[in-house]
């Protein structure tokens, strides 16, 4: 029993240290993987620390990749992959004890041309956008691959890799580009194709169908139930939106239009339906819609899409603090429009994209030599380009006074000169006779016993004693700084035109002119015209040469006229006939303010494109004008006259005070606590209310510009530099009248002659001021740039600039703008009179809504201007003048024509006061919507063809009148508009478009090459 139990014994100890063995093993098992998995999770959290390091830093370079293109547009290879250096990496704050190593690659670079030399600039190309919103479009692309590894003291190390693209992309691709808020709410059916694009929120509503064919992308928000004015759509704007969800999914100028891929939105009393934002004004008032991002990617197919879905902000290259989004300072856009600073260098980030420095022709005008071309100094340049027009002291002995060393110019007319080879005259003015008013000065009647008609009074923002003569140049430039000057051979070839009668086609050939219209028969071959003859003279030597013969070119623009959209009393009057008993004479007597009295430099485009093919002139001048670079020409146009002085910084303070801004000084026009009959400004800056700034601050400097008031009247002997300061004085200002009241302009309706009748000689003269808004030269900042003579002939052929057959090009059907084409730039605004780069005898407009239409050949032609107003064939400047305020009696007869790409300003919109509410105006306070971004003077009775494309990158600031409609400024057209599908192809963009600056990101991954895999010790 006892060797049983010591058995036992032995046993037990020999099971229990078995089991101990057993659970030491499995406790140092345990300790092992939980060695190990502790290990392994360590590792785990150096990695993502590693690919957090990774991630941050591929993104920093991204957006630094950004800042530089946004401070440089043509940053140099130095530059881009100085932004990989130490300098640029992420800070310890970020993510911390990371060490980095990265690069900036160009992989469309062949190895054998590497290392690239680091002051050059990268290559580029033009290639469709592969990825994001602006997928599918050209543009001049600059791909680059961005590599950061990110290494943690562990070693663990983590390799991202970012393929992206910087993409230059051409403004005139988008159908409908808006730099700030975008809206519309056309009455009648609209549709219009092209991609829509806002930098701000996109407003839509309709009276009937509003149709899109391609992309509508808003940066900000999508709204449905309200204008931009606050008004609700409910009210007014029951039509039917579609939206496709695919490319031409909506057909065109098809009411209702119908397929698939063609989306109509819920109705204006559903909230907030497919809109991204509904209640009220973003940010101020109202909601977002928390469905739209699935509404966007799911039902639209990103065809509508805001930045949830990924739209960018586009923005031009030197535009670093965007004045959408930030106060003052920042940087407006218009400077593209802009003359150049003092000193300012042509090369710098800004000068290099001013359109004055891409021009190859300029054409420049300023009371002040200090002002005329301010980079290359105050002085009148040596080589005897900077003219100086005559004044009331001169005028007696030269037609015209040069400062330079080279003897006066006689004008002529040119080689065909204008009639039987009569010397033209200069307009003078005379008190007293033909409607001319002694002017006025800051200290009253200047006393002149006569002045010109060129001048407008104002040196350094004084009215002088004594008329100093403006300066006028034009010159041709093979660079920024090297010009020749052409202003003598210009102002021979003539300057004007008999009354009220612009060239249509270009002479002196009258086969031109076929298919109706007439050629300048004062002088044939002028390009820029400055006077007409009055309206009792006519065509004859004697009277060319004379100088009292001659009226300025006025005519009245209503939206800038007027304060409200009210009709303002005109007055009649009968005088009974004593030589023919019963038989009365009716006067028409006109009133407008003097606002609104505009004085036009007309261009005539289809001169112009003659003296560049050689054809008239010295003969090779205009031949010697370069356009390889731009693919056509440039012309610059900036009127300085009659602007004072701006007082204070201006746009957004990039420009300093008292400098001549380009700016008119007339901001105090929407005045919302006066009431609908008011014609009297307030004086105040209207608060703000939607932005940062006042919708009447259209500089965004925070100051109420209105000092441009102070010298309005003085030409029509009015006093506007009063306490409070008025622009809406009307002519007369008097009730009182009789056969020599002041007016805006007399006609004898019994007997249609201008004038008054005198029967004692039988004969119509013009006593006393019955043309004053007519015959009186314009004293402030009211000039302008009018197109005429640019529609197309019989033969289909654009009297448009291309380029001359000694560039070897030839317009084809299928290649219609082979030969290039044609961009007008302008600080002041333009007026396009007429048809322009097409016609009737236009096979495109018959084949419009084809898949492919007839492409008659044409110029590639764009305008970039303050605002852009397009007037009919049938435009009267004197009817516009007899009759400012009643459209019905400025109405179209027939259709018009234009084919050209339009970027104008725009007004700021602000909330409709209760007048207007009360009244029944539903769009007082919006910018009149991209249906009527072309701006309208006019009852159109017809319809108003256009193909092109519509951009408004910044608010106009010279013509500053609020949209109004439809009493007293215009009856819109039937509108049938296009978007011209050419501009998709680069080589037929106009010249010196301007482009927007995107970085892409096109692919992102996580690199495991060996060397640049994940690294676990």
């Amino acid at each position: 029993m006892r060797n049983r139990k010591n058995s036992s014994r032995g046993f037990t100890l020999i099971a229990a240290l078995l089991i101990l063995v057993l659970l030491s093993g499995a406790a140092a098992g345990l300790l092992f993987l939980v060695s190990n998995e502790v290990h392994m999770s360590g590792d785990d959290q150096e990695n993502n620390l590693a690919y957090y390091g990774a991630q941050s830093g591929i993104e920093k370079m991204t957006s630094d990749l950004a800042s530089l293109y946004a401070q440089d547009m043509v940053p140099q290879v130095g530059q881009i992959q100085n932004l990989a250096t130490s300098n640029y990496w992420p800070s310890a704050a970020m993510v911390g004890n990371i060490s980095y190593s990265e690069q900036i690659s160009f992989p469309s670079v062949p190895p054998d041309q590497l290392p690239l030399n680091p002051t050059s600039t990268p290559p580029s190309g033009w290639n469709t956008i592969n990825s994001g919103n602006n997928q599918g479009l050209y543009a001049e692309t600059i791909p680059m691959l961005l590599q950061v590894t990110a290494t943690r003291p562990g070693n663990a190390s983590i390799t991202l890799v970012r393929q992206v693209e910087v993409a230059e992309i051409p403004v005139f691709q988008f159908g409908v580009f808006c730099g700030y808020d975008c809206s519309y709410f056309a009455g009648p059916d609209f549709s219009f194709g092209g991609r829509v694009h806002t930098n701000m929120n996109l407003f839509l509503a309709s009276g009937a169908d509003l149709v899109f064919n391609d992309k509508v992308q808003a940066y900000k928000q999508v709204l449905t139930d309200e204008l931009e004015n606050g008004h609700a759509t409910t009210s007014g704007y029951g039509g039917t939106i579609y939206i496709p969800k695919a490319g031409s999914g909506c057909p065109l100028n098809s009411f209702p239009p119908s397929g698939s891929n063609c989306i109509q939105l819920p109705g204006v009393g559903t909230i907030p339906g497919d809109a991204s934002w509904s209640g009220g004004y973003p940010t101020i008032a109202g909601s977002a819609n928390p469905s739209f991002k699935s509404i966007s990617n799911g039902t639209f197919n990103d065809y509508l899409a805001n930045s949830l879905t990924g739209v960018s902000n586009l923005q031009l290259p030197f535009v670093q603090n965007s004045c959408t989004s930030n106060p003052p300072p920042c940087t407006d856009p218009i400077a593209i429009i802009r003359k150049p600073l003092v000193g300012e260098v042509a090369t710098s980030q800004l000068g290099s994209e001013r359109l004055y420095n891409k021009a190859q022709i300029r054409i420049l005008l300023a009371d002040d030599p200090n002002d005329l071309h301010p980079e290359r100094g105050a002085a009148p340049l040596a080589d005897g380009g900077d003219i100086q027009l005559p004044s009331n002291t001169s005028w007696a002995t030269t037609p015209f006074t040069n400062s330079g060393t080279t003897p006066a110019l006689t004008l002529t007319g040119g080689t065909a000169v204008n009639t039987n080879g009569a010397t033209e005259a200069v307009g003078f003015a005379t008190a007293g006779t033909y409607g001319w008013t002694t002017p006025l000065t800051d200290s009253g009647s200047t006393g002149w016993a006569t002045w010109p008609l060129f001048e407008a009074y104002s040196v350094g923002g004084v009215v002088p004693t004594s008329t100093t003569g403006s300066w006028i140049r034009v010159e041709w430039c093979s660079s920024p700084t090297t010009c020749t000057p052409v202003t003598k051979e210009w102002l021979n070839l003539g300057i004007g035109q008999p009354f009220n009668t612009p060239p249509s086609c270009p002479g002196p050939s009258i086969a031109a002119c076929a298919g109706g219209g007439s050629t300048n028969s004062v002088n044939p071959n002028a390009i820029i015209i400055l006077q007409q003859l009055n309206p009792l003279t006519t065509v004859s030597s004697a009277n060319i040469a004379s100088t009292s013969s001659w009226y300025p070119i006025n005519f009245y623009d209503t939206r800038e006229g007027e304060m409200r959209d009210t009709t303002q009393s005109d007055y009649s009057y009968t005088i009974t006939n004593t030589h023919t008993v019963g038989y009365p004479d009716t006067y028409n007597v006109s009133t407008c303010s003097v606002n609104g009295i505009m004085s036009a430099v007309e261009l005539d485009v289809g001169n112009l494109a003659r003296w560049l093919n050689g054809s008239m002139g010295n003969g090779t001048t205009g031949a010697n004008v370069p356009y390889s670079s731009e693919n056509g020409y440039v012309l610059y146009f900036s009127d300085h006259r009659g602007m004072r002085i701006d007082p204070n910084p201006s746009n957004g303070g990039q420009t300093p005070r008292n400098v001549y801004s380009g700016e008119s000084g007339l901001e105090d026009v929407v005045n919302s606590s006066s009431n609908l009959t008011s014609t009297v400004q307030d004086g105040a800056l209207e608060p703000a209310t939607y932005y940062t700034y006042s919708p009447e601050d259209v500089d965004q400097n925070t100051y109420l510009d209105n000092w441009g008031e102070q010298n309005l009247g003085y030409a029509y002997g009015i006093n506007t530099d009063t306490n409070p300061l008025n622009s809406y004085v009307r002519i007369p200002n008097t009730t009182a009248l009789s056969s020599t009241s002041n007016n805006c302009a007399l006609y004898d309706t019994s007997r249609s002659k201008w004038g008054v009748y005198n029967n004692s000689t039988s004969s119509f003269t013009m006593p006393g001021n019955v043309n004053q808004g007519m015959a009186n030269p314009v004293s402030g900042a009211r000039h302008v740039l009018k197109l005429v003579d640019g529609g197309m002939s019989t033969a289909g052929v654009s009297y448009l600039p291309v380029q001359p057959a000694a560039s070897g090009c030839a317009q084809t059907a299928a290649n219609p703008t082979a030969c290039g084409g044609f961009t007008v730039a302008s600080e002041n605004p333009v007026y396009i009179q007429g048809n322009y780069n097409s016609s009737s005898a236009d096979a495109f407009w018959g084949t419009a809504n084809n898949a492919t239409p007839t492409q008659t050949p044409h110029s590639a032609a764009s305008i970039i201007a303050d605002s852009v107003s397009v007037l009919s064939n049938q435009w009267s400047d004197a009817n516009s003048l007899l009759n400012p305020t009643v459209p019905g009696n400025r109405g179209t007869s027939a259709s018009a024509y234009y084919r050209v790409a339009i970027s104008g300003g725009k007004n700021i919109p602000f909330p409709s006061p209760g007048w207007a509410n009360s009244a029944g105006i539903n769009d007082f306070g919006t910018d009149g919507g991209m249906h009527n971004f072309l701006r309208y003077l006019e009852t159109w009775n017809n319809t108003l063809y256009y193909n092109g494309s519509l951009v408004s990158m910044y608010y106009a600031e010279y013509d500053t009148g609020t949209f109004k409609c439809c009493t007293t400024v215009y009856s819109p057209p039937t509108r049938d508009y296009y978007f011209d599908t050419l501009f998709l192809n680069p080589s037929n963009l106009p010249p010196a478009t301007p482009e927007f600056q995107d970085v892409v990101n096109e692919s992102y991954h996580q690199s495991f090459t060996p060397g640049n895999s994940t690294s676990i010790p």
